[in-house]
């Protein structure tokens, strides 16, 4: 990648460097910018269009557009005025993205909302709450802890979730090679649910999930979930007694 053409500098206490083509950086606290590290602490706002290295923030931060980079570590709270292409991203705290995520793999905690869709080409993990405005897609796992709240659809090598006691929904459904979604035992009461409308997988493990229909090779229906469609399988199906469904479990080739 080529980074952006910016000026070498250092911030501290309050102050701001113009990037000619881009904008201001406007930092109060402390910062060393640069085409191989933007880093800052405090708060501070980042002209948008960027290409870096890495960019490192601690505090709060804003980013007036879209921002490209190899590395990205939020610490703190976070916003981005636009999309974020990246390699690696990592966040403890709050991030909103205002469009969309493209990266190799994607390591957060706390609060984060992406407006748009999230690609990734390794990994997602999620340990909090996290939202999508459009689909996620990913070459490898996803893994979450908490809430997920997706308006589109999740398409992953695997997904696994463990469900906080604020409810999830994944609008229009789930489709991975493997499946396992059920309560975090650490949950009062085992509480936790999550509704989506198909899931498709090879195998497939569910509790306290609510779905229209469920097609798997193995399927294994755990306490706490209602099927308000069908449940297919090829080669094997267990289904926990008080299972509320509309048909009985159909095999199929």
């Amino acid at each position: 990648m080529e980074y952006s053409e910016i000026p070498t500098s250092k911030i501290s206490g309050s102050g701001r460097l113009t990037v000619p083509g881009h904008g201001i950086f406007k930092i109060s606290g402390s910062g060393r910018i640069s085409p191989e590290l933007i880093k800052t602490s405090g708060s501070s706002k980042i002209p948008g269009g960027l290409k870096v290295g890495e960019v490192k923030t601690s505090g709060s931060s804003k980013i007036e557009g879209d921002i490209e980079a190899e590395f990205i570590k939020v610490s703190g709270s976070a916003t981005v005025e636009g999309s974020v292409t990246c390699e690696d991203i990592e966040k403890s705290g709050s991030l909103r993205i205002d469009k969309d995520l493209n990266c190799e793999s994607a390591q957060f905690s706390g609060s984060t909302s992406i407006e748009g869709f999230g690609r990734f080409k390794k990994e997602l993990r999620n340990s909090g709450s996290i939202r999508f405005g459009e689909d996620i897609e990913s070459e490898g796992p996803v893994r979450f802890s908490g809430s997920i709240e997706v308006d589109g659809r999740i398409t992953a090598k695997s997904l696994e979730g463990r469900l906080g006691r604020k409810d999830s929904n994944v609008r229009e459904g789930i489709e991975a090679d493997y499946v396992d979604i059920r309560p975090g035992r650490n949950n009062w009461r085992d509480e936790g649910y999550l509704i989506t409308s198909d899931i498709v997988g090879k195998e497939i493990l569910l509790e306290n999930v609510e779905c229209n229909n469920v097609t798997g090779d193995k399927v294994t229906i755990m306490q706490g979930c209602r099927v308000n469609g069908h449940i297919k399988y090829r080669e094997s199906v267990q289904v926990a007694p008080g299972t509320k469904m509309d048909s009985e479990p159909e095999k199929i080739e």
